[in-house]
């Protein structure tokens, strides 16, 4: 039962997670992707 129960709760852990990610990727922040890159400088590192 348990392991049911555990393996239940993984998926549905993963399923909320990877629709946040895939359909929100935003809600936490907003990423340095959208930033436009400058070829002519090396990026800090």
């Amino acid at each position: 039962y348990y392991t049911i129960k555990d393996f239940l709760g993984v998926i549905l852990l993963l399923l909320m997670f990877m629709s946040m990610v895939l359909f929100a990727p935003d809600l936490l922040g907003d990423p340095d992707n959208y930033m436009p890159a400058n070829p002519l400088n090396t990026p800090p590192h």
